[in-house]
């Protein structure tokens, strides 16, 4: 089986792992210590969005062995952030697995000079129909999310199934990028065409 194959089962599996944690809305510290001790045995990936941010925020948490109000906020957070599931928060039923992690609060969209990455179907046209939008305004578009890329920007429809068992490539490379530090946003199609004006 390849790395990346391989990646991609453990993947599935902590995602798995994490729904069920996320099923009655609360994370127990029996739960938290389970899903440390499946990081680690899982150490190969740490350096690996989402196993990354999950890893350090569970090993910050259960530093002491006890696992407070506060940390058990945060890991619910963090956890809803990055896996998706149900929001139990302040009597919130909505479902957020399959949230988008778009920037929060939106940037503002500025194209000349920047460089962009485009993922997903898009409502305003064809993908090329977006590229050449774009470049219009003085952006450029590169086919594959990098260092360089300023803007991914994620077509509305069919954007919601993004979810790591059909999980966007561009969507992941984008997130691990800014949890490095990148200057890189995630946006929406409605966000870019709104400043197309």
């Amino acid at each position: 089986m390849s790395d990346r194959a391989r990646q991609d089962r453990c993947t599935d599996e902590l995602i798995g792992i994490c729904r069920g944690i996320l099923a009655d809305g609360t994370v127990n510290l029996q739960e938290a210590r389970f899903l440390l001790d499946w990081l680690e045995r899982h150490r190969e990936f740490i350096g690996v969005y989402p196993f990354n941010v999950l890893y350090q925020r569970v090993q910050g948490a259960m530093f002491d062995g006890v696992l407070d109000s506060d940390e058990e906020k945060d890991l619910l957070d963090v956890l809803v952030r990055t896996v998706g599931g149900e929001s139990h928060a302040a009597g919130s039923s909505a479902s957020l697995s399959t949230a988008l992690p778009f920037d929060n609060p939106p940037p503002e969209i500025t194209f000349a000079g920047h460089v962009f990455a485009v993922t997903g179907v898009f409502s305003f046209g064809q993908r090329r129909d977006v590229v050449e939008a774009i470049q219009r305004r003085g952006g450029q578009v590169k086919p594959t999310v990098s260092k360089s890329v300023r803007f991914l920007v994620v077509g509305e429809i069919g954007s919601r199934d993004w979810t790591h068992s059909c999980f966007g490539r561009k969507i992941e490379e984008a997130m691990a990028l800014r949890a490095e530090g990148q200057n890189l946003s995630i946006v929406s199609e409605e966000l870019w065409s709104r400043s197309l004006r």
